[in-house]
């Protein structure tokens, strides 16, 4: 394996245990269930369109960039929702761009519904060489040029919900397609598995508490993450997230209408980089645009 120099942000990752984590990590996630379990798709009733930016460890050069946009419906039948998923990512010279659609089927099990969901796309893994900086220069295979590399992937999952709960699970890239990048070695996309539940007390009328988590584990890595959030006259939602032991976050988002949500959330690392950062910052934006002879449920908790 070529040694590259500590800025490259994927050997920050490494040093913190992560190393073997490659999937696409978002603080608001709760805000947008589709991006981590495509089972959801078409639950909310809607053409959900939802975006998220990711700026994290905001100052460290190299630090991982991140992009998302999601679109999902119930289509035909309220039995079947479709979807598609656009992520990009990068960090120092490495970047990866994920494109991926899904099909969820569900019916009803006791007070609520069921959803088994099937998703297919591909990766592309990039690696800028120019971007690179090399302890040994005889490590240094090329000083210029992109390589890319194209690869399958496959996901499959599973999602139950009633007016107030969810759990759901999700196993992403079943098949582990090789990554072929020289700077990489030998390499691959591992298969991660996805565990989320949450649940919503009614407090009041005007106050609604909603804690959920979210586990994810791989080959030599894991993560958890615990959210409390409350909602406030059915419009601010406020909370905080525990990651890990390694940040916490601090999260808002805004219903302006029925239709138009936005998010921000900020985390700040419990570890050494923290003091070499401005933390992390993430942006959401939710759209939902009512699908014909369908009701929009109102108020929403997920």
């Amino acid at each position: 394996m070529i040694k590259r120099t500590l800025y490259i942000a994927f050997f920050v990752l490494s040093a913190l245990g992560l190393k073997a984590q490659q999937e696409s990590r978002f603080t608001m996630y709760m805000f947008n269930l589709y991006q981590v379990n495509s089972a959801y798709a078409g639950s909310r009733e809607t053409l959900s369109l939802a975006a998220i930016v990711r700026t994290q460890w905001t100052g460290l050069e190299g630090a991982p960039q991140m992009q998302s946009l999601t679109m999902n419906t119930p289509i035909l039948t309220k039995n079947i929702g479709v979807g598609v998923k656009f992520i990009n990512e990068s960090a120092g010279a490495s970047s990866q761009t994920r494109f991926s659609g899904s099909f969820a089927y569900r019916f009803r099990l006791l007070n609520g519904k069921i959803s088994f969901g099937l998703s297919a796309g591909f990766l592309n893994n990039r690696f800028n060489w120019s971007k690179a900086s090399f302890k040994d220069p005889s490590d240094q295979l090329q000083d210029s040029g992109t390589e890319n590399t194209y690869s399958p992937t496959f996901d499959f999952s599973g999602y139950y919900s009633d007016n107030t709960f969810y759990i759901g699970f999700q196993f992403d890239n079943l098949n582990q397609s090789q990554i072929n990048i020289l700077a990489d070695g030998e390499s691959k996309n591992y298969s991660h598995f996805t565990a989320i539940i949450g649940k919503a007390f009614v407090i009041n009328k005007k106050i609604v508490f909603k804690p959920s988590a979210l586990y994810r584990s791989t080959q030599a890595a894991q993560q958890f993450e615990l959210n409390l959030s409350f909602l406030f006259n059915e419009t601010l939602w406020a909370g905080v997230t525990f990651r890990s032991d390694t940040e916490l976050s601090l999260i808002l988002e805004y219903n302006l209408h029925q239709k138009l949500r936005f998010g921000y959330s900020f985390d700040y690392a419990l570890i050494p980089i923290q003091n070499n950062t401005a933390g992390s910052h993430e942006f959401f934006i939710g759209y939902d645009i009512q699908v014909k002879n369908r009701n929009m449920a109102s108020p929403r908790y997920f």
